[in-house]
């Protein structure tokens, strides 16, 4: 794609998705969960947020979580 003079794109959120990885006594390798369709660049605090409900629903700690974001990109 070409484009010509300055550049200006527009930035939308497709999708947004969590991974994590839980341990608990009955999978203490990691139990891993994608939760898909996230609000749209999701804070730090209402990550923390999610990650310490799921604890609590699965009596497990959050060992690791990954964020992805898909971005469509648009010529203003």
């Amino acid at each position: 794609m070409k484009f010509k003079g300055d550049i200006n794109m527009l930035h939308n959120v497709k999708s947004t998705k969590l991974q994590v990885t839980l341990i608990d006594g009955d999978h203490p390798e990691g139990l891993n969960r994608v939760f898909n369709n996230l609000v749209a660049q999701p804070s730090d605090e209402q990550i923390a947020s999610f990650q310490t409900i799921l604890e609590g629903l699965a009596g497990g700690t959050v060992q690791e979580a990954t964020l992805t974001t898909a971005t469509t990109l648009t010529n203003e």
